[in-house]
């Protein structure tokens, strides 16, 4: 499967409170980088990474040494498919990078976004949201699950 990492996957990977995440998001990559699983990022996951304590960014570059992403970029239309899901307010405002992810991982056609977000991502009714926005544009149902379900 492809598996679009939204950035608390990684940032999981410095969870100092739930030591079931570290080792749950360890244990994906690790499928990742033996090829069970196809891993993508984008450019929203490298914005908010960079926004990241240094420290932190330096514990997930070195976890993602030996796994291979594939890198997407957001384009016109995920940036068109983004505004409709805006439009619903389904996530507020100033979390709006959520629906980034969703918009760009639903373009790239991947299988599953992986989240642990369950406030505004992992929840029944983001997804329905997300896949009554997607069958009005004619785009794919996609999965919106966390690490554990993968």
């Amino acid at each position: 499967m492809r598996l679009y990492l939204e950035t608390s996957v990684l940032g999981a990977l410095t969870d100092l409170e739930d030591p079931r995440r570290p080792t749950l998001t360890r244990q994906l990559l690790k499928a990742v980088s033996g090829g069970v699983h196809e891993g993508v990022i984008s450019n929203v996951v490298q914005e908010e990474l960079q926004k990241a304590p240094t420290e932190v960014q330096g514990i997930i570059l070195s976890e993602l040494q030996p796994v291979s992403l594939e890198l997407v970029l957001e384009d016109e239309d995920s940036r068109s498919l983004f505004v409709e899901y805006q439009n619903l307010g389904v996530v507020p405002e100033r979390f709006r990078n959520d629906l980034r992810h969703v918009a760009v991982a639903t373009v790239a056609a991947v299988d599953a976004l992986v989240s642990w977000n369950f406030r505004h991502l992992v929840n029944v009714r983001t997804r329905r949201a997300v896949h009554a926005v997607n069958l009005r544009f004619g785009y794919p149902l996609i999965e919106i699950v966390s690490p554990e379900e993968v």
